[in-house]
């Protein structure tokens, strides 16, 4: 078989053609990620006790927003689909003292923005108190294992609750994150 110039400037403008198109897909494919990773939500729990303000909180340290899906509890292996707040007050009624207990519910549909936080439950004025008492109740994985020690309550256990949030991105990618644990996971 002989090759004539046309027939080989043919097939090295297939192959050119090819290896653009290539080329082109996979720049897509990078721009796409580069794209969700630019909106990647990224939540944290924990609790922030300094002089008298108590809180446990739920932070979005990522760069995008976080849509909340949804919120469980739990406890006494029990699933309980409610806020950590409303919680509290069934299993500590009495921690309401004075009107001194300060909330912001964590909620399905709720928008957790880059950058911002929710001070879930907590005390402006009953630091220590307060800060005993949630770290009784609640199983927090980023507080130090010597407050608890400080504080005399076990950092786990059955009789102590686990905050469990389901979260999305814009994007629709999906994540968990517990209260027991420091790195949210992707579902």
């Amino acid at each position: 078989m002989q090759l004539n110039t046309d027939r080989v400037v043919s097939l090295s403008a297939m192959l050119v053609g090819l290896g653009s198109l290539f080329i082109i897909v996979y720049q897509t494919a990078l721009l796409r990620a580069q794209q969700k990773a630019s909106a990647l939500p990224y939540l944290m729990m924990g609790l922030r006790a300094n002089g008298d303000r108590t809180f446990v909180f739920v932070r979005n340290t990522g760069v995008g927003p976080a849509l909340i899906e949804d919120v469980v509890l739990h406890y006494e292996g029990r699933e309980l689909r409610q806020d950590p707040y409303d919680f509290f007050l069934e299993v500590r009624p009495d921690s309401v003292k004075d009107d001194g207990l300060s909330v912001d519910k964590l909620m399905p549909g709720r928008l957790v923005s880059a950058g911002e936080g929710i001070d879930m439950l907590g005390s402006e004025t009953d630091g220590q108190d307060m800060t005993r008492t949630l770290l009784g109740v609640f199983d927090l994985g980023e507080v130090p294992q010597n407050w608890y020690d400080a504080f005399g309550v076990p950092k786990s256990g059955a009789n102590k609750a686990i905050i469990d949030v389901t979260y999305r991105s814009v994007y629709g990618d999906r994540w968990r994150v517990t209260s027991d644990k420091v790195v949210p996971e992707r579902l």
